[in-house]
């Protein structure tokens, strides 16, 4: 992407599993009255998990409003339902692992 950068060493690379939601949205929600989650946020984890964690630090002080407007968002379940689900997801990652290979 950078020719002009081929020379300069690498000193740090992340890398980790993308949680991808159905409709690429990410999922608020909640599994108790205290208990908070944030997940799937489709490989935009960097650029939104800094709002998502003010809006559940919010949610816990008792300002739930905003949060709530993302808990609200209606997320599809996964099509083929628990049966193909973990074939499913070993053939998706194997697609993209080959893809990024390439």
């Amino acid at each position: 992407v950078f020719p002009e950068l081929a020379s300069v060493p690498v000193e740090y690379v992340w890398g980790g599993f993308v949680d991808i939601s159905m409709n690429r949205a990410p999922d608020f929600g909640r599994l108790g009255s205290n208990l908070f989650y944030l997940q799937g946020f489709s490989g935009h984890g960097v650029a939104l998990t800094g709002l998502a964690g003010k809006l559940v630090a919010e949610a816990v002080a008792g300002q739930a409003e905003r949060f709530d407007v993302f808990a609200k968002l209606q997320h599809r379940k996964f099509p083929g339902g628990p049966l193909l689900r973990t074939p499913s997801l070993v053939l998706g990652m194997a697609y993209h692992q080959l893809k990024d290979m390439l």
